[in-house]
């Protein structure tokens, strides 16, 4: 079912439509972002933001997670496995830049690095916007016990993470 606006309430939610986040998603993000996301003001969009999003690409720019409508889309990503997860929850962190202030359409160039290095005293918002969105990824993925090649351990991880509380 949809309501006027397009929002799927149960089922499936068609291309071109949107949904809230399920129950499970937002107590997966918790884990990570806590209460510092309004979880409510969030939909998972499943159209392309621009004519230009590749199939494999998810983006949120405005404070809205888009996926490619024959990409990784998925009704439920907390029940997926640890890579959509990741995914999912990166692109969380651009909706938490996006509800702090920053102009993500403006903000992120389009050569925006991923990679980075732990710096000792750099908090979260020092790193680029694409980073951020990593070290977030990379955390997650660290706590579920997978091994992220060169990353340091998840203690520093952590430190970085309390700009969530």
């Amino acid at each position: 079912m949809t309501t006027t606006q397009g929002m799927t309430i149960q089922g499936t939610t068609e291309p071109g439509r949107a949904r809230r986040m399920t129950p499970g998603e937002v107590a997966m993000a918790r884990t990570i972002y806590r209460d510092s996301i309004d979880y409510g003001a969030v939909e998972i969009r499943r159209r392309k933001w621009a004519f230009f999003q590749p199939r494999h690409v998810a983006m949120a720019p405005t404070g809205h997670v888009h996926f490619h409508p024959q990409g990784d889309w998925r009704e439920d990503f907390s029940t997926e496995g640890l890579g959509l997860r990741g995914l999912f929850l990166h692109e969380l962190c651009h909706v938490w830049q996006w509800q702090r202030g920053v102009y993500l359409p403006l903000a992120r160039h389009p050569f925006c690095r991923y990679a980075y290095a732990m710096k000792p005293g750099w908090r979260l918002p020092r790193y680029g916007l694409e980073q951020q969105a990593e070290i977030v990824r990379h955390a997650y993925l660290l706590r579920e016990g997978y091994e992220v090649p060169g990353a340091p351990p998840l203690a520093q991880y952590e430190s970085l993470l309390a700009v969530f509380r």
